[in-house]
């Protein structure tokens, strides 16, 4: 019997771990990247984002546990640090600094860069998974009654040859500047709906030497749009004694590259405790602009119309604003799903599995879909869609439980599970989550805790 091929269109972390996955169902795996890709952690030019503060959330870490065994071990080896959530990160909210308390969560902090260079590696020593580098997709290849893909087209970006590659299973992670609508519509296809919900944010990031004395510590400083203030910004120790500072502007209040600028647009923060450590740090890198922040969804379950054999995952079918770091836990979820749908399936019979995919990568992207543009609906000016009632209550609800996650463990600790992906969202709405909200903002009638925050004081930050 003939052997079956899948392809996967993009080297990132989506089609990474969507190679692994299809590499238990079929006999051989392409990955198509159209970057050379580098021999370590390296940056390169298909991957941007990755030159600015990144989070795998905890979530997302076990789920490469189960596709990488021992995955823990290669991040400890590669000089991951170990963050024990509650303990090792301080969020600032509109209430306050979060409490200084065990999670008993724990997760590792790596650049993007060498994290992808991991998961590449993991790739890299299955036998069966091959990658087509430097080449460009031109289109799909449809069967001849034009219902099935069955391959691609490309172009060398070395010789320029064009070659067809046949697949029984041709899978877009191409991220979030997919052709795939164009490739469809090109053989008759209707192009998926699209929502977009651009809150017009932009990130500014530069790295610094890490002192030897500094702790191992995370912090997260919130913008507050209602209160007018649209910076926010984020601080990382990361392996290689490196700190990766972001810093975050939404409604068009970008931060500077500049470097007078960067500082003073951190020390303007609603909490000055990023400036405060910064100030005195060496750098190490240029600073860096990014501004593709929108949220960007293809509505790839509702097309009706669509061709058999073909899926698309990742962020071509949606990208989220990275600020939430939820992008690379939602890719690792989809290629999950996509294991659990394609047991006991065989390649060459997949009649309906495309429409069905789309649907549960779909129901994976909601939650997180939801969180994201929420938030993003609070900046004035947002486009796409404006905050209807619904959004507005909850941004009242999450405003109470912000101003409360400072004086209770216990909600700061499901915060941590939502915004993880370990539970969903809705998880913040149950009873006794509303009540603790209730009782902390309303009948004790807390102030902020505005307690400075310095590198000799991070150990005692929300301390009761």
């Amino acid at each position: 019997m003939k052997p079956t091929h899948a392809i996967v269109i993009g080297g990132s972390i989506a089609g990474l771990l969507a190679a692994r996955v299809l590499s238990d169902f079929a006999d051989d795996v392409t990955i198509i990247e159209r970057d050379r890709l580098p021999h370590k952690g390296d940056y390169r030019a298909g991957a941007p984002q990755a030159r600015h503060l990144h989070t795998l959330l905890i979530r997302g870490e076990q789920v490469l546990n189960r596709l990488f065994p021992g995955f823990e071990r290669d991040l400890e080896g590669a000089g991951a640090l170990l963050a024990r959530w509650g303990l090792d990160n301080s969020f600032y909210t509109t209430g306050g600094w979060t409490p200084h308390f065990d999670s008993g969560y724990r997760s590792h902090i790596l650049g993007r860069a060498e994290l992808e260079w991991l998961v590449r590696q993991r790739v890299g020593q299955i036998a069966n998974i091959h990658f087509v580098t430097e080449t460009d997709m031109l289109g799909l290849i449809p069967s001849d009654d034009g219902q099935s893909i069955i391959g691609v087209r490309t172009e060398s970006r070395v010789d320029h040859g064009h070659h067809n590659l046949y697949a029984e299973l041709v899978v877009d992670a191409s991220g979030r500047n997919s052709k795939a609508p164009e490739w469809l519509t090109a053989i008759g296809f209707p192009a998926p709906a699209e929502t977009v919900i651009n809150a017009h944010c932009g990130y500014a990031t530069r790295w610094y030497e890490r002192p030897a004395d500094m702790p191992n510590h995370v912090i997260a400083i919130q913008a507050r749009p209602s209160e007018g203030l649209m910076r926010g910004g984020g601080l990382m120790p990361v392996e290689g004694n490196q700190v990766v500072v972001t810093l975050i502007g939404g409604a068009e209040d970008y931060p500077p590259t500049d470097e007078a600028g960067f500082l003073e647009y951190a020390r303007t923060l609603a909490n000055p405790a990023i400036y405060d450590i910064i100030k005195d740090l060496k750098p190490v890198s240029p600073i860096t602009g990014y501004r593709r922040l929108e949220n960007r969804r293809r509505h790839y379950e509702r097309v009706a119309h669509r061709p058999e054999n073909f899926i698309v995952m990742g962020d071509a079918a949606a990208a989220l604003n990275p600020v939430y770091g939820q992008g690379m836990t939602k890719a690792a979820l989809e290629a999950e799903a996509l294991g659990q749908m394609l047991n006991g399936r065989d390649l060459r019979q997949l009649r309906g599995f495309a429409g069905r995919f789309q649907k549960r990568s779909a129901a994976i992207l909601e939650d997180a879909w939801m969180m994201a543009t929420g938030e993003d609906m609070r900046f004035p000016g947002v486009e796409g869609q404006k905050p209807g009632l619904v959004n507005r209550i909850g941004h009242a609800y999450f405003d109470q439980v912000a101003r409360a996650m400072p004086y209770s463990a216990a909600i700061t600790k499901d915060f941590f599970e939502a915004m993880t992906m370990l539970r969903s969202g809705k998880s913040m709405l149950r009873p006794t989550m509303a009540a603790r909200v209730f009782w902390h903002t309303w009948v004790t009638r807390r102030t902020r805790r505005d307690a400075h925050l310095s590198s000799g004081e991070w150990t005692t930050v929300g301390a009761s």
